[in-house]
């Protein structure tokens, strides 16, 4: 059952708005929507950021911000002129870090479902598209898995596939998606992956494994990391130089599938 719904700010759906939700006890739920203006949206998305999955989101002279970057943070203006809804997870207030064993718990579906009812509430015959990257995508097909009958469509990019062992070189370790099966989920499902991304997490052979007749798009871009860490921002694994090209085919592939009709009524 969602909690009860906190919006900080601004009252009327505006864009930049600040959706709190009480999600258990003692515990509260974060993210940050954008809108786009005077119309109404074609989709909303669930866009979930990757790494720790704690982007900082806070009020600024009334306006919700993102203290951290997440993929995409840089470009949302395709989105909103694409007539799309975005809702950017903020960590919950019980994790500092959003590790694989919590993304992987009943804990965090239970927020994840709370959010999903806030977003079909509010937008109650519009579709409602899961997109994740890296660490997120754990997030997602967990959520895709228990909640499919409420989401249209899901959008994996540098995702985590294979399951990984304790390694102090690596920022979170667990299962992954190798316990997910992509292809019994019912919705369309579009994997993003570079070939050159050197993030041990997320090589592009564990990509390809699951692929099967899933719709993939690779980026071939052979440019140079502008970061030293493999899995952080200026990376192949965040598309480095390539946002742009991979918002605007994430947009053109949702807005030209065929959307599967929600089967399932917001919790009350």
């Amino acid at each position: 059952m969602a909690g009860a719904a906190t919006i900080a700010g601004p009252t009327t759906a505006l864009a930049d708005e600040l959706i709190t939700l009480k999600t258990r006890a003692g515990v509260t739920q974060s993210m940050q929507l954008w809108e786009p203006h005077g119309r109404s949206p074609k989709a909303v998305i669930l866009l979930i950021p990757g790494g720790d999955g704690n982007i900082g989101l806070k009020l600024e002279n009334g306006k919700a911000v993102a203290e951290g970057p997440h993929l995409f943070s840089q470009h949302r203006e395709l989105f909103e002129q694409a007539g799309l809804a975005v809702a950017v997870l903020d960590a919950p207030t019980d994790q500092q870090e959003m590790t694989q064993q919590f993304r992987t718990s009943s804990l965090h579906m239970n927020d994840m479902g709370a959010l999903l009812s806030e977003l079909g509430r509010r937008f109650p015959q519009t579709p409602i598209a899961l997109v994740a990257h890296s660490r997120g995508t754990i997030s997602a097909g967990y959520t895709a898995q228990r909640f499919g009958a409420q989401i249209s469509a899901m959008v994996l990019l540098s995702g985590l596939y294979r399951a990984t062992a304790p390694d102090p070189q690596l920022p979170s370790y667990g299962p992954g998606l190798s316990k997910i099966d992509l292809h019994a989920l019912k919705m369309p499902v579009l994997l993003i992956h570079h070939r050159a991304d050197a993030c041990p997490l997320a090589p592009i052979a564990g990509a390809l494994e699951p692929a099967g007749n899933l719709r993939m798009i690779t980026v071939e871009d052979l440019g140079q990391n502008e970061a030293k860490h493999p899995c952080g921002p200026g990376t192949k694994h965040w598309f480095v130089g390539q946002e742009v090209a991979i918002e605007q085919a994430l947009i053109r592939w949702l807005l030209e599938g065929k959307w599967e009709p929600r089967l399932a009524a917001p919790s009350t």
